[in-house]
């Protein structure tokens, strides 16, 4: 595939998945080799052209995507930075289970007028990390949930049964905090 401006497809959208996760954006045009303006031309080149991939292929929105899940790649695959890779975010929330844990729990107390970022934080993620797993976990969900796969319905039961276990234990778990948001507004 060709480069705009001399960045590759597969260095843009490291960019773009480091600039997502915290990276500055002079860090990134100093990793590119490039100035701010040239950049911005290139970002928005590749973000049309990325619609030309797409329409020809849908596995480039799958590859872009994988960039926001882990951006430590091509030119970005050795720069230091505080943005974590997938690999150490996966040591916090090693498995679907504790996904499922953590995504109902959010789920659960926001119904219950508590703050979903901070139900996040409790497990020592921030919103750039829980977008990471996001992704990780959707991959790995339309992976193992392939309806051509042979053990579909068995890992369909399977999976049912983790989101079912923690929605179960996260509602018993706020069932006394109900929260009224509209009982003191007259009409």
């Amino acid at each position: 595939m060709e480069a705009i401006n001399g960045v590759t497809f597969e260095d843009w959208g490291a960019a773009c998945g480091n600039i997502a996760q915290g990276m500055d954006v002079e860090e990134v045009c100093k990793v590119l080799g490039i100035e701010l303006p040239v950049w911005q031309k290139t970002n928005e080149e590749w973000g049309g052209k990325l619609g030309d991939l797409m329409a020809n292929d849908m596995s480039a929105a799958t590859t872009y995507s994988g960039f926001f899940t882990n951006p430590k790649v091509g030119k970005f695959a050795n720069v230091a930075s505080d943005v974590p890779s997938i690999e150490d975010l996966l040591v916090k929330v090693p498995d679907f289970d504790v996904y499922q844990k953590i995504i109902n729990h959010q789920t659960i107390a926001s119904e219950h007028g508590m703050d979903a970022v901070a139900i996040i934080e409790q497990y020592d993620l921030n919103l750039q990390h829980w977008g990471q797993l996001n992704m990780h976990y959707s991959n790995y969900s339309r992976e193992y949930l392939n309806t051509e796969h042979p053990e579909y319905e068995q890992r369909f039961r399977e999976v049912s049964a983790i989101m079912k276990k923690w929605e179960d234990h996260w509602t018993e778990h706020y069932k006394n905090d109900a929260v009224d948001l509209g009982g003191d507004i007259d009409f």
